[in-house]
């Protein structure tokens, strides 16, 4: 009854050759990286050995050493099912861009002086592209002047000239600082799910200026495809953000971007990344997304333009999904007649649009959030985002497994975010026990400092008879349940396979390297 049951079965003497590595490598993690280092000290000055599977923001440290993360890099990863475009790189990219925009601009909800306690941990800020004629109706400010005014603009390469690095040290270092989460934010002993999504909503406002203008979004592209293939990974499909308002500016701040302009620019970077290293990558598909906060209206336009896209670049939009804080949010069944709708003028169409919702990602039990799960399941939703709650129904769950939806876990995130203190009480391996088809992905690894490697990591030491053979039957699923036609499917499923029998050498050969065979 083992999810993994069949590919343990089957499984190639390799294979079990490479597990017996892993499973080894697990061991001496344990002791030699572990219980090697120094406690922590807690309440009273209790000390709490290290262990894998504890928090992620305090042992990401120690994971980075050990030689199961280095076989999880190692490891092809199949296809990356659950990933938001302006959010997946660490926040050096494009900060590192955004120093050498003539036009970049930033501000503060609070003046940043030594004279205010905490004005630096507290503060909110916020990025922005403006044309010389914005700059000249609206005054700007200086974020360091007591007198500043909430909002008032300030040149960033001012900001980085005038920041006090005599107290502060380097304002880059201390913006990255301010778009990731520390232990101390998502584990605080009062805080929450809503706090920890308060503060992830406040990096989202943060990361919005610094990736909405045509430079970023096209580098961001392009260094995405890079880190995909660096983290071997072999399909991908990204959930950028559509609105009906979208703000992606042009360079210099005159002109606005559509939503067709940011499609064109996903395509043309992917094209030109894929003829530039043809064997490298298999491909990347977008999940159409917008926020499930907006009225009625707007996910109707969204939908509506979500089949325009699908007509004009059926190779290309993989699905539909509302996107946002879940439990502050609307639910699905508010938008019914829409969906149905879209539904209607799919089928009149010819075309084939899934569902991929965000659901379950909620604590709460009985109300609106948590029957977001129901309402996926009738809407005959091919994926669920999360799932998060599903183990808490299980007759959902069952008629989950017979209209064969697939879940994208997110580990680390849901942790992060206040779902479950540690890894190893994910309701994950009771989904797995069960034998609910799942995925592993990395959701918003730029404010967590993760990549799918970690998520995969994760997944391995929160289960102590997790196995080579479980993260075979996860990436499988992951290429089973993807979007691609079944073409693009056989196509990436050999490119994965060949990477997978390199990758079993390659395990091998380590273990008998270092001695554990």
């Amino acid at each position: 009854m083992s999810f993994a049951f069949h590919k343990e079965a089957t499984a190639s003497d390799l294979e079990r050759r490479a597990d017996q590595v892993l499973q080894r490598f697990k061991r001496h993690d344990k002791v030699e990286v572990y219980d090697a280092a120094e406690p922590r000290t807690g309440w009273r000055g209790q000390k709490h050995p290290r262990f894998p599977g504890d928090h992620f923001l305090a042992n990401i440290d120690l994971i980075e050493k050990t030689k199961v993360f280095k076989v999880a890099q190692m490891a092809p990863k199949g296809a990356h099912l659950h990933i938001h475009l302006n959010s997946c790189l660490l926040p050096v990219v494009l900060l590192d861009v955004a120093k050498t925009m003539d036009r970049m601009f930033i501000w503060s909800n609070m003046p940043l002086v030594e004279s205010e306690a905490h004005a630096f941990d507290r503060c909110e800020i916020q990025f922005s592209i403006r044309s010389v004629e914005r700059e000249r109706e609206r005054p700007g400010g200086n974020l360091f002047d007591p007198n500043y005014q909430p909002g008032q603009e300030m040149r960033f390469d001012e900001f980085l000239e005038s920041f006090p690095r005599d107290r502060r040290g380097d304002p880059e270092s201390w913006l990255v600082q301010k778009l990731m989460f520390s232990e101390e934010e998502a584990h605080h002993h009062c805080q929450t799910a809503k706090g920890a999504w308060a503060i992830f909503n406040g990096r989202t406002r943060m990361m919005k200026g610094l990736f909405n203008y045509a430079t970023a979004y096209r580098t961001y592209t392009r260094r995405l495809l890079e880190d995909f293939v660096r983290d071997n990974i072999q399909y991908a499909e990204i959930r950028p953000n559509f609105m009906s308002t979208n703000q992606l500016w042009t360079d210099d701040g005159t002109e606005q971007i559509g939503n067709e302009g940011i499609m064109t620019i996903i395509i043309e970077e992917t094209e030109a990344f894929m003829k530039e290293r043809p064997h490298a990558f298999g491909g990347m598909k977008v999940i159409y997304c917008t926020p499930r906060c907006f009225d009625n209206a707007e996910v109707k336009f969204a939908l509506d333009e979500c089949l325009r896209f699908k007509q004009q670049w059926p190779e290309w939009i993989a699905g539909f999904d509302l996107v946002g804080e879940e439990d502050m949010g609307r639910p699905l069944k508010d938008f019914v007649p829409e969906f149905l709708e879209f539904r209607k003028k799919c089928r009149e169409a010819n075309v084939d649009i899934p569902f991929l919702f965000h659901c379950g990602e909620t604590l709460d039990i009985g109300n609106e959030s948590d029957g977001n799960l129901l309402d996926a399941l009738l809407l005959n939703a091919k994926r669920i985002g999360h799932g998060f709650a599903l183990a808490r129904h299980p007759y959902i769950m069952e008629q989950i497994k017979k209209q064969n939806v697939c879940l994208e876990l997110c580990p680390i995130s849901n942790e992060i975010l206040g779902l479950t203190p540690r890894v190893g009480g994910h309701p994950m391996y009771n989904l797995l026990a069960n034998n609910v088809h799942c995925t592993v992905s990395s959701d918003n690894g730029t404010f967590f400092g993760s990549t799918l490697s970690h998520d995969f990591y994760q997944m391995m030491v929160g289960k102590s008879d997790m196995t080579l053979h479980g993260w075979r039957q996860l990436i499988e699923w992951s290429l089973e349940h993807s979007c691609m036609d079944d073409k693009e499917r056989a196509r990436v499923y050999d490119m994965w396979e060949g990477r997978w029998n390199q990758f079993l050498h390659e395990v091998i050969d380590l273990g008998m390297k270092e001695g554990f065979l």
